[in-house]
């Protein structure tokens, strides 16, 4: 399966990024980017996963977490 999933989520102040996507050797990473829409300040953390059931599942937890803490997904 080679899928890029990419979620995007606001709030009046602040932005957050979702990507999934595979490296070369077929893991899937989970890449988050938060920022200021204001400032642009912000930084990124990557996630290596083997299997893309079990990305997935972090992309689904990180989206229920954003919507509970006032987030929109664009």
């Amino acid at each position: 399966m080679d899928t890029e999933v990419y979620l995007e989520f606001r709030t009046q102040t602040r932005g957050y990024t979702l990507l999934l996507e595979t490296d070369l050797f077929g893991d899937w990473i989970v890449t988050r980017y938060w920022f200021g829409l204001k400032n642009g300040r912000g930084s990124t953390k990557q996630q290596l996963f083997s299997k893309w059931k079990d990305a997935f599942k972090e992309i689904e937890r990180i989206e229920k977490i954003r919507l509970r803490r006032g987030y929109v997904r664009l």
